[in-house]
Formats: C-alpha cells, sequence, structure tokens
C-alpha cells in the first residue's frame, strides 16, 4: 500500500465551457521538458504517484513540479509515465518539499490542479499524491451511498456525502441532514399550506417518508462549504446551477463528479398540489419525482450516475439531461 499524505493543500479549479482552468491565477506553464535540477548533495531518489481519490487508480496525462518549501525554488519537473509515476532525485531527508500537479491540455500547456506539502523520507520514497482524474475510461470512483433506510426523502444529502467522501471528507448522511441540513417544517392557515423556498431550507424532514420533500442547490453548497471549513479542507463547494449540458460534461471528464437534480424515473416532472413560500404569496408547485444523483462519467453519448436509491447506473445522455433541464437545471460541484 503507498502511503498518502493529509491535509494536503488544494486547488480552486475554475472551467470554461470548452476546457479546464485549474489554479489560483489564470496563468499557464508550458509543458516541454525542462532539465531536472539536482538540489541537494545527497542523491535519494523520491518517487510521485498520482492517483485518483479515494483509489488507487493511477492519473496519467500530468506533470509534476517539486519546489523547495521554504524558497519556493523549482527543484525538478517531468510529466508521469504510463502507471501515473515520476522519479526524482537529490532529496534530503526530513525536508520539505511542495509538489505540484498539472494537467496537460491537448495544446501542451500545463495547468495546475493539486499542490501538497510532504516531508521527504528516504525509507519511504514513494508517495502518492490524490488528484482529479481527466484520463478516466468509465467513472469516477465515488463512493455508493444509499439514501434508504435512514433518509427516505434524503437523496441530495446522501449524494452530498458521498462526494465528500470521494474527496476523503469524512461525512455522514444522518449527521449531514441532521445537524447541518436548514430544514423548515410545513405550517397550515385557513386550509392553506405554507412551507420555504428550496432555495433557502429543506421542506419538511429528509428522514420521514411521508413529510420529507426537497431542497435546492444553494443550502446543500452551504451545508458542503461548512463540513469543508469544520475539516479544514481547502475544497470549496460551487453553485453550478444553470450550466449547459456541455460544461457539467466537461466537469465530470475533468475529474470533478456533479451533483444533479433530475427526476427519479428520468421522466417529465409531475406536481401534485402547492404550497405558498413563506413570507410571500408565490406558489411553489409540489414535485412529486424529484431526486439527486452524482454524475461520475460521460462516454460514448452515455452517462454514468450514482444513485442514492440504487447505486451506479448508465442513462443515455439525452435522458438525463432532459431530466436535468426540465427541473431547472440545479447542480454543483466541489472543486
Amino acid at each position: 500500500m503507498i502511503g498518502r499524505k493529509q491535509n494536503s493543500s488544494k486547488i480552486l479549479v475554475l472551467f470554461s465551457s470548452s476546457f479546464l482552468l485549474l489554479g489560483c491565477s489564470s496563468n499557464t506553464l508550458e509543458s516541454s521538458p525542462i532539465a531536472l535540477h539536482s538540489y541537494a548533495s545527497t542523491s535519494d531518489e523520491l518517487t510521485i504517484q498520482t492517483v485518483e481519490f479515494n483509489t488507487e487508480k493511477s492519473v496519467i496525462n500530468v506533470a509534476v513540479r517539486v519546489y523547495d518549501f521554504f524558497s519556493g525554488v523549482e527543484i525538478a519537473n517531468e510529466v508521469v509515465n504510463n502507471e501515473g509515476k515520476v522519479t526524482f532525485e537529490g532529496f534530503q531527508q526530513d525536508e520539505p518539499y511542495e509538489v505540484v500537479i498539472y494537467r496537460i491540455l491537448p495544446n501542451e500547456e500545463w495547468l495546475e490542479q493539486t499542490r501538497e506539502v510532504i516531508v521527504f523520507d528516504s525509507q519511504k520514497p514513494t508517495v502518492a499524491i490524490e488528484t482529479f482524474n481527466s484520463s478516466v475510461k468509465d467513472s469516477l470512483s465515488v463512493p455508493v451511498v444509499k439514501q434508504n433506510p435512514e433518509l427516505p426523502n434524503g437523496c441530495e444529502v446522501t449524494a452530498l456525502a458521498a462526494i465528500l467522501n470521494y474527496y476523503g471528507v469524512k461525512a455522514d448522511k444522518v449527521d449531514l441532514a441532521k445537524n447541518y441540513l436548514p430544514k423548515e417544517p410545513f405550517t397550515f392557515k385557513d386550509n392553506v399550506r405554507y412551507g420555504p423556498d428550496p432555495n433557502v431550507a429543506y421542506a419538511g424532514d429528509p428522514a420521514l417518508k411521508k413529510g420529507g420533500y426537497y431542497v435546492y442547490a444553494s443550502p446543500i453548497v452551504d451545508v458542503a462549504n461548512q463540513v469543508l471549513f469544520e475539516n479544514s479542507s481547502d475544497y470549496k463547494a460551487m453553485n453550478l446551477s444553470d450550466a449547459s449540458k456541455k460544461e457539467i460534461i466537461n466537469y465530470v471528464q475533468s475529474g470533478v463528479p456533479v451533483l444533479a437534480w433530475v427526476t427519479i424515473d428520468l421522466k417529465k416532472p409531475r406536481t401534485s398540489g402547492h404550497w405558498i413560500i413563506k413570507g410571500t404569496n408565490e406558489k411553489h408547485a409540489t414535485y412529486m419525482n424529484l431526486h439527486a444523483v452524482v454524475m461520475t462519467g460521460y462516454k460514448d453519448g452515455k452517462v454514468t450516475v450514482m444513485n442514492p436509491l440504487t447505486g451506479y447506473e448508465t442513462i443515455d445522455e439525452n435522458v438525463f439531461f432532459s431530466s436535468f433541464e426540465s427541473l431547472g437545471s440545479h447542480a454543483i460541484v466541489i472543486l
């Protein structure tokens, strides 16, 4: 088993509709090889292995740069081999170094996607760095987390728990639902039902078969960011609602799972009655087949999802995105 370092510093990932932009700045780095520099008088070897989050699956099509932690001087750089590995020489025992992983774009530019500080140990010369897997052939390895029986109407927080777990953040679906998710009960006055704006709070209780409804993206983003903050993570959740089909696919193909709202049967949305959003006169039609899943892959016109009810499924892209758009194109990512 290859040892992994904890509490790594991760880089905010930004996307356009055409390609991935990773890093705190928009600066790009040429991928042409640069001669490796021997920084220390010793010749101890360090091997970096790039792996996908939550797995031992090798990540290829990335490059590695190593910097002296204190001075910021670049020590070495190279593209990983077909096993996701690269070996450098000249490292000092017990000295800290900063390792930066870059995605290699089709135009051969390098764009930063992961940054981690390690301490060199000649007794453990191979270090695995978890990073985004843009070369995945089938599906990102998001763990299966099922909502039942504890949360019969808690697909949103269950899907979120799966994504957080994928990134190595310990999160329990029930804890998220009970202690983090903003919830508001329904009230009745003169036979009129009043409830929350789903963009603000969950309607009812996700632990109830009857009396639990749903929530949209914004509150789930807030839940994710609170958990990430408490775990001292540099990741951030982002509301991706209204993103296009192409943008959603680009995220997934760049190694980022997407929490998306679709209908449970992938058919047209069904409504039954309504409630009045509290503090307004606005009627909110009650969806009866709303659901949330984690999109983990796209290939040959097929979408792969982690469904909190059933586990992994493969769906025709047109069917999936028609359902996604019919509910208002709600989605979030963590990056």
